[in-house]
């Protein structure tokens, strides 16, 4: 066979060992019943041999007499007619022995499994639709699919279209064109029957996957809940059946509202229920995950660009190739018949070179010429190989490569000698700098020599290399993600290649590039960890007793101290009030602002919280400060806090006192037909400089005021009302506020003048009518302090407070917490 490229391989490693001889020689033979007739078919040639030279002798002796035969034949020789026939008998039984089968000792079969079959099931009820997630989920679903297509090869792809209903778009095919048309004719509306079953996906993938497949593998598209409640049930079945559940859900924690109007005009008309109400769309990402750890699978969200999909289909990829790479051991014995063969054919070609006389023959030097051209036309290269070789030499890899692919194009058998063009081809291709070419051509030689460890080591670890370098160019341009994805596909390949015979280039390089890819990734990366609690005590440290809060912690990108969900990236902390992220910089010293929005489990009606910011230096206005700056002078660990305290307010309560007695009774209600205000100067008046502020329709009130101690005063809306509460003299409260510190109720009480009470009574319940008309639908004023209203009151006073901060002694584990929701 002919030996292509300037690399050398052996044959696979034959394991063997002190084994002992069986007692039965026959043993030894794959077909010991063609040993039984061996004896006979030699003896037979025996007989006829020696029949044959009686007749010629008889035949001689009837020409001349026996003395004179050497003196008429001088060229006769009877030894050689003897030797030329034990040759042929050698030849003829060492064939026979070759066609029985010799065998002895042991070797491991290798065999190569296939491609992975991959279903992917996609929700196509109305709530897709949303806009939450760009264009709307469907779409953003079907434009992750589309861009992953290419690089899905050797595995069959499947479509499942299902909502109330579920049927079978596209079966397992590898034709991966048909899959994309599948992909591109899904829309909502295709299924009649809205609604969304989990079970339904779920079963039809049951019946599409041959039972005799080893790895199937579904992907369960969706951004809702499990109406029909049957998905987990259905999800065991599956799980006995082998099938792995990778679920991706779409959509947003808040929900979004599901337009009727076509992609690409605004959203003006949304989809109601039978109250008319809108319907809100949230994403429920219990039942998706419960269905994935179920089967032993695993739940991603889909994000912004389709990380999650690309996620799921990188780890499948990469367990086909695991899988490629995989062999199924079976211990055969050796077949040793290439050696009888042989030594049959060589006794045979000297038969027929053996004259029977004498005189040696000119034929036989031709003969012989004619063997060694044969034997010898199998060494000549094709021109191509050898014009390649020559372009490595000449520092030519890219026409090097060139002619590879040209002769591998040009073979019609894809036999293990394909495959180590392919490896020559891969590796001029990377010396080129054509990164995607080499990975191509390597892949290829890793299916082609499955029984040649050796080149697949080389194979591997040049796939490697070609990652390490990814890696490198994702560093480049501060991609951290990408670079370490691309980074733990260069391990695995360095790993792998270490695996098959030792290869200890392979490992070597393990070692050293995983030390430089790791210090250039620490060289780019800060890593901030952090706390957000309710500082009770006011000493900026972190104490045992006092509760950490849950919430989100954003980066205030344009430093207003409010949350812009669209460019602001943030995460959750965990219930303990813990959170880490990294920040990314190719530069240092650097600085960000981050900002924290408490979690609404945080929030009760007795309790205010504000947050308290550090102190700016000079000549910064503390008043503006509305977040947290941090400096970063270098890469690594950094710890902030983030304090929360109870905020400074002044509450109470506005009656109506119909009877004067100065007591509120049970027939008597609130009102809010005054206004209260801080008298500051002492004059009993408000003032244009005095804060102010009307109470709640109930009559109720509680304002955020900067600590310290004020005068608490209201006037009637009605200048013939009488205040009747309190009873001294000003009618005011002199009342002391601090952080952690409310005011006591303060209660004041009014009684209308007799000409006015009914009317005006009449009157608040007419103009209170429409305001709790608009506010049906919101919270109490003393339960709405959004962030927005708490930076607004807050400027003037939240840095009369400086915070003590000091570094966490900890090492936070934090998880995003999930909210559930429901689909339509």
């Amino acid at each position: 066979m002919a030996s292509w490229g300037r690399h050398n391989f052996s044959l696979p490693r034959i394991h063997s060992g002190k084994n002992s001889l069986p007692k039965n020689p026959l043993n030894h033979f794959a077909h010991p019943e063609l040993l039984y007739s061996l004896p006979a078919v030699l003896l037979l040639l025996a007989v006829l041999y020696l029949r044959s030279r009686k007749l010629a002798d008889q035949k001689l002796k009837q020409l001349i007499t026996q003395k004179l035969a050497h003196d008429l034949i001088p060229s006769f020789s009877r030894n050689r007619q003897i030797f030329k026939f034990c040759l042929f008998f050698l030849g003829i039984t060492f064939i026979l022995l070759a066609w029985a089968g010799p065998q002895w000792g042991t070797t491991q079969r290798t065999i190569t499994p296939k491609g992975i079959d991959l279903l992917i099931a996609v929700d196509l009820s109305k709530s897709m639709l949303a806009r939450d997630v760009r264009p709307n989920r469907l779409e953003r679903v079907k434009l992750t699919l589309s861009n992953l297509l290419p690089s899905v090869r050797g595995d069959r792809l499947g479509l499942i279209a299902f909502s109330g209903s579920s049927f079978l778009q596209c079966p397992l095919t590898l034709d991966h064109q048909a899959f994309a048309k599948s992909l591109e004719d899904l829309n909502v509306g295709l299924i009649p029957r809205m609604g969304t079953n989990l079970a339904l996906p779920i079963q039809e993938a049951s019946r599409s996957f041959s039972k005799d497949d080893n790895d199937k593998f579904l992907v369960l598209i969706s951004d809702g809940e499990d109406l029909e409640g049957q998905g987990l049930q259905e999800a065991k079945q599956a799980a006995k059946q082998g099938i792995r559940i990778y679920t991706i859900g779409i959509g947003s924690e808040e929900g979004a509202f599901i337009p009727t109007d076509p992609l690409g005009q605004p959203a003006k008309n949304f989809l109601t229920d039978r109250q008319g109400k809108k319907v809100l769309t949230k994403l429920d990402e219990d039942a998706l995950r419960d269905i994935a750890v179920l089967t032993g699978g695993q739940y991603l969200p889909i994000g912004p660009t389709g990380e999650g999909i690309s996620y799921v289909f990188s780890e499948l990829q990469a367990h086909g190739q695991k899988k490629l790479r995989e062999h199924l051991s079976t211990e055969l014995p050796i077949n040793r018949y290439q050696v009888f063969l042989l030594l049959g054919l060589a006794f045979l070609i000297s038969e027929s070179l053996t004259s029977t006389s004498k005189k040696k023959l000119g034929t036989i030097t031709i003969q012989c010429f004619l063997i060694l051209f044969l034997f010898m036309a199998g060494c000549w290269k094709p021109e191509n190989i050898r014009l390649a070789e020559d372009a490595i030499e000449q520092g030519n890899p890219m026409d090097a490569a060139e002619l590879y692919a040209k002769q591998i194009s040009e073979l019609n058998v894809k036999d293990e000698d394909t495959g180590l063009l392919s490896l020559n081809a891969g590796l001029a291709y990377l010396k080129a700098g054509k990164v995607d070419l080499a990975e191509e051509y390597l892949n290829l030689s890793l299916k082609q020599t499955t029984n040649l460890p050796q080149i697949q080591a080389k194979a591997l670890n040049a796939l490697g290399n070609i990652y390490y370098k990814k890696a490198n160019a994702f560093l480049d341009q501060q991609n951290v993600k990408q670079a370490r994805e691309a980074w733990r596909k260069a391990r695995e390949f360095y790993s792998s290649a270490f695996s098959i015979n030792g290869h200890t280039l392979a490992e070597e390089n393990l070692a050293s590039l995983n030390n430089q890819i790791q210090e250039r990734i620490e060289s780019l990366v800060c890593k901030i960890e952090g706390i957000v609690w309710r500082d009770i005590n006011g000493n900026g440290k972190v104490e045992n007793h006092e509760p950490r809060l849950s919430s989100i912690v954003y980066w205030d990108r344009n430093n207003n101290g409010e949350h812009n969900k669209t460019n602001e990236p943030s995460i959750r902390s965990d219930t303990t009030g813990h959170f880490a992220f990294e920040w990314i910089s190719g530069t240092f010293p650097t600085s960000l602002a981050i900002a924290s929005v408490l979690s609404d489990q945080n929030k009760s009606e007795q309790d205010i919280l504000l947050p308290l910011f550090p102190t700016p230096p000079p000549p910064l206005d503390a008043q503006h400060v509305k977040n947290h700056l941090i400096t970063l002078d270098k890469p690594g660990l950094h710890r902030i806090v983030i304090p929360w305290r109870g905020a400074p307010v002044l509450n109470g309560n506005v009656w109506n006192d119909i009877n004067g007695n100065a007591q509120k009774d049970s027939n008597e209600s609130g009102s809010n037909a005054v206004t209260i205000f801080l008298d500051t100067n002492g004059n009993f008046q408000i003032d244009e400089n005095e804060t102010s502020f009307k109470p709640s329709n109930d009559g109720s009130f509680a304002e955020i005021v900067r600590p310290g101690q004020f005068s608490v005063r209201i006037i009637p809306d009605n200048q013939d009302s009488n205040i009747t509460f309190p009873i001294e003299e000003h009618k005011s409260y002199l009342t002391w506020v601090d952080f952690e510190q409310q005011s006591p109720p303060l209660l004041f009480g009014i009684q209308q003048d007799g000409n006015s009470s009914g009317s005006s009574s009449q009157q608040n319940n007419k103009t209170s009518e429409p305001e709790q008309t608009n506010q049906a639908d919101q919270p109490n004023q003393s339960d709405q302090q959004s962030t927005e209203e708490i930076n607004a009151l807050y400027e003037r006073l939240l840095q009369e407070s400086e915070s003590k901060s000091e570094p966490l002694q900890l090492e936070p584990d934090f998880y995003a917490p999930t909210q559930t929701g429901r689909d339509y």
